[in-house]
């Protein structure tokens, strides 16, 4: 651009400036960034035909433009006043509406990184947010309203404070957030999107994922000169965040080395649990009223369920069938199988026959004769002399 366009942009700049004085500073150099930038873009387009009148064609005067602006922000005309009888009701909305905005973004935030584990919780606040969206964008002069509460005035002044060309590392922080923000806007997207499909299930989860990737997308843009727009962004960005973070954890645990000296592995298969225990003697026959003990003397208690619903944790085996069938329920006791006890053929032994299992006679004056026979079952031997 020329020297005199640079002058007719940097006056009609300054008009616009002067229209927006009574909003907070903060605001207005937000608002006059993006408009400075929009109208640099507009005179270089226009080129040699650029003028001042050309330009106020193009836009409007300053004041209309600004007046367009301040609108779009959600911010009031200098000559609007409250209504009569209005008392405090536009702050109790404004402050319903801020304090549900930052929950939003905090529970969005935590469902991300939880995988939906506090769904109750969100779906509440979820609520509530869909309430103050709908409310700041019905709701004429809100936004400004929520500008003038004290935590935001407060945090404003925080920002400004920062932004001071004292603190140089920390303002170049915020420009460089301020010139990536269309990037964010993208990857915000991606990540809310791709948290949808690869971290949820595909179910009512997924579609709402896919609808505000694709939302957040459009609120970017427009909540730089709209700030109805940051009830759908901000949200958004919690949930983008969490997503973030819940990949690189997943991601930081896969790739995560082992230690080369790791303790070796080992494998303890869980026993296998029995409903019932049927006890037999050396000759088949089911044994019953058999109450079970472990190696120190404890009763082997296990939990029985009968017809009545009722538990009977006790050692006594073994316990009644329950039955269910056309007739109802029934308790059946008996044992539902036979069983073949396995045979040993008799053999010989040695004169010295295990001492838990040799019953010896009296001794005798003759000398013995030392023959030994073993039965098949584990019975007494009987060692004659």
């Amino acid at each position: 651009m020329s020297t005199q366009t640079n002058t007719e942009v940097k006056h009609y700049l300054d008009a616009m400036r002067d229209a927006l004085s009574d909003l907070p500073a903060a605001e207005v150099a937000e608002i006059m960034d993006d408009a400075g930038a929009h109208v640099v873009e507009v005179a270089e387009e226009m080129g040699e035909e650029f003028s001042s009148a050309a330009l106020i064609d193009r836009l409007g005067t300053p004041r209309a433009y600004a007046e367009e602006l301040r609108v779009a922000a959600g911010y009031p005309s200098p000559t609007s006043s409250p209504a009569p009888g209005a008392g405090n009701r536009p702050v109790i909305m404004a402050r319903f509406a801020l304090w549900v905005l930052l929950a939003a973004a905090v529970t969005a935030f935590a469902f991300a990184v939880s995988r939906g584990e506090v769904a109750e919780l969100t779906v509440l606040v979820a609520l509530c947010a869909a309430a103050a969206t709908l409310l700041v964008f019905r709701q004429e002069g809100l936004v400004a309203e929520i500008a003038k509460l004290p935590e935001v005035a407060a945090a404003k002044d925080a920002l400004a404070r920062a932004e001071k060309p004292g603190k140089s590392e920390l303002r170049k922080a915020l420009v460089s957030l301020r010139v990536f923000q269309p990037v964010w806007w993208i990857v915000r997207a991606v990540l809310i999107g791709a948290g949808g499909v690869l971290v949820y299930r595909p179910d009512g989860t997924f579609v709402v994922a896919l609808a505000v990737a694709a939302l957040s997308l459009v609120a970017g843009p427009k909540a730089r000169t709209d700030r109805r727009w940051l009830w759908i962004s901000l949200p958004a960005t919690g949930f983008a965040l969490g997503v973030l973070l819940l990949v690189v954890g997943t991601l930081a645990t896969r790739f995560d080395g082992y230690p080369v000296n790791s303790a070796p592995v080992s494998y303890h298969p869980t026993p296998q649990s029995h409903d019932n225990i049927y006890v037999f003697d050396k000759d088949g026959k089911p044994l019953t009223d058999v109450h079970l003990y472990d190696e120190q003397g404890r009763p082997l208690n296990a939990p029985w369920y009968g017809c009545q619903g009722e538990d009977r944790d006790d050692n006594r085996y073994p316990r009644p069938r329950v039955v269910h069938d056309e007739r109802g329920c029934r308790e059946e006791s008996g044992v539902p199988f036979t069983v073949v006890m396995p045979t040993v053929p008799s053999t010989t032994t040695s004169t010295t026959p295990p001492p838990s299992t040799v019953t010896q006679s009296p001794a005798l004056t003759t000398a013995p004769t030392t023959t030994a026979v073993t039965t098949a079952a584990p019975t007494a031997v009987t060692t004659t002399g």
